[in-house]
Order: structure tokens, then C-alpha cells, then sequence
């Protein structure tokens, strides 16, 4: 699985080293480690619930330093562990998601309700398959999440259900762990992510205010939500401004007898999109029907 983040990363000119040898969550670069995941956790929400056709909600539970021994250890079994490298460079990160949080999951791809919860237990080598699917989904949206400061490329390395008999990061390796909670079908889930602190360092736009982080998020989560409702059809509705009648008079209108509308020929009308204003035209001839051209957006 290859897969690479949308748009490219910022210059290098005027980027700082992330230090996070301690977790003080007042400082910019905690502040920006939680902007940029926080981002990630609503962009992921949309994304799954779009894909599955179920609603889900990703929160952002936790950031902290630790190490990829520590990490791993803490693991249950069975366990849903990928790990993947990091293009271009050398640097390797773990993708766990708890194995009734994937159950769940894979449920719904399969045309499922997600409940009730299913028991731990091992995937089979075509659930690991559609997992695959589903982290593919997972890992766009953070690529699109990190583009802000890096722009990287994720590839498969190994997954497993036994995270003692995968090849990981060393165990001495700092990573930042960010722990996510996702409800599902009314239940919780959970997943997290270890990320080799190097990958911050090498390139981290720490002078960015956290509120320019929401901002980019935003737009970015305008834009994907966009694309994947592109097909989707509306309902388009052009109006005229019209007189206002009593009740009374509205139930005393006969066949056939007009109702002088207060519009000019030529002035502007509005078009409503499902039921929002959205457009201002003008009413066009074209052949022997009626057209609207679109002008500015409302």
C-alpha cells in the first residue's frame, strides 16, 4: 500500500526543530501536536462515515512522549498492529487499532449494522485485507493532516495480530503517541498512532498560530468533503419575488387568473440549492425554453 499526502510541504525557510523532551501543554509545539492531530481526528470522522455509510465520530484522547518499546508493551493481544515506513526518509511508524474497534469496522464495509460487539480475537487473512482498505482511508486523511509541516508517503512494512512477533521500530526509539477515540454504532472504539519524533523535528513551522492550524484544517475539510459529495445530486430551484396575499385572498384565486409579480424583467433572481440560497442569476432565453446563468454566489 503506497499512498501519498495531497499538496506539497511547506518551504524550509524559517522551520524550527519540534522539541518535545517535555509535555508541557502550554507550549507552541504541544499546542501545534494537538492542532494538527485534533485536524486529523475530524477529517478521519468524515472520511470513515463516508466510506462505511455509518456515522462516526473520531476525538483526539491523548498526545505524549514516549518510546517504541514502551509502546509496543503496552499492546493487548490479540492486537491490530501495522507498521509502516515513512517516504522519503527511513523512519517507520506503528498504526494499532483495538481488535473489536477493526471487527466493528469491517462489519459495517460488509453492509453490517456494527453491533453487537464482537468479541478479541484474530483476523483472517481476507479480513486483514479489507482492514488494509479501511487503513488506507485512515492514513489519507492523516498524510492531508501532516502536509502543513511534511509531506510523506506511507508503505506497508508488516501487520499482525501478535505484536511481540512483528519487526518494530527500535525499542529505544522516542515516538509521539496520539491515542484517538471513535464511536461506532453507539459503542466506543479506540486506535493510536506512534510517530518517531525525529519526523516533527526534521521540519516543524512552530511559529505557526494555532488558530492559522484550524484554519488549513477547515479548508482542507471543505475540500475533501466536496469531492466525495461531487456526484451527489441536488435539487436546483430558481425564484421570483412575488407579491404577499392574505390567506384569504390565497384561497380565492380562480383558474386562469394572473398574479402580478413584483420583479423587474431584467433584475437579478436567486437560486436555491436544496433549499439554501446559493446563487444570483439572471432568467435567460435559449431556444424555446427558459435558462438561468449563474452569477455570483450568495
Amino acid at each position: 500500500m503506497s499512498m501519498r499526502s495531497a499538496g506539497k510541504a511547506q518551504d524550509d525557510q524559517g522551520l524550527r526543530p519540534l522539541d518535545l523532551s517535555h509535555q508541557e501543554t502550554s507550549t507552541p509545539h504541544f499546542r501545534l501536536l494537538q492542532s494538527i492531530h485534533e485536524a486529523f481526528a475530524r477529517s478521519v470522522s468524515n472520511v470513515l462515515s463516508t466510506f462505511l455509510e455509518s456515522e462516526i465520530q473520531v476525538e483526539l484522547a491523548g498526545t505524549r512522549l514516549t518510546t517504541a518499546g514502551d509502546f509496543r508493551r503496552t499492546l493487548p493481544k490479540p492486537s491490530c498492529l501495522i507498521v509502516l515506513r515513512l517516504h522519503p526518509g527511513s523512519e517507520t511508524m506503528m498504526l494499532h487499532l483495538e481488535s473489536a474497534t477493526v471487527l466493528t469496522l469491517l462489519d459495517l464495509l460488509l453492509g453490517g449494522t456494527g453491533t453487537p460487539i464482537p468479541s478479541p480475537r484474530e483476523l483472517t487473512e481476507i479480513e486483514w485485507s479489507l482492514l488494509e482498505e479501511i487503513s488506507r482511508v485512515i492514513l489519507r486523511s492523516l498524510g492531508e493532516s501532516w502536509q502543513i509541516i511534511k509531506s510523506v508517503e506511507f508503505e506497508v512494512e508488516s501487520m499482525g495480530s501478535d505484536p511481540g512477533l512483528i519487526a518494530c521500530p527500535e525499542p529505544a526509539t522516542s515516538v509521539i503517541q496520539a491515542s484517538f477515540e471513535m464511536q461506532i454504532a453507539g459503542q466506543l472504539g479506540h486506535f493510536e498512532i506512534a510517530v518517531p519524533g525525529a519526523l516533527f523535528a526534521a521540519a516543524t513551522t512552530v511559529d505557526v498560530p494555532p488558530e492559522i492550524v484550524e484554519d488549513t484544517a477547515s479548508k482542507v475539510d471543505v475540500e475533501r468533503n466536496a469531492h466525495l459529495l461531487e456526484d451527489a445530486e441536488v435539487d436546483l430551484e430558481v425564484h421570483l419575488e412575488g407579491p404577499r396575499l392574505s390567506f384569504g385572498e390565497f384561497l380565492e384565486l380562480q383558474h386562469g387568473q394572473v398574479i402580478k409579480l413584483e420583479h423587474a424583467l431584467h433584475a437579478p433572481v436567486r437560486a436555491v440549492v436544496n433549499g439554501d440560497p446559493s446563487l444570483i442569476g439572471h432568467i435567460l432565453g435559449v431556444g424555446r425554453k427558459r435558462a438561468f446563468q449563474a452569477g455570483d454566489s450568495m
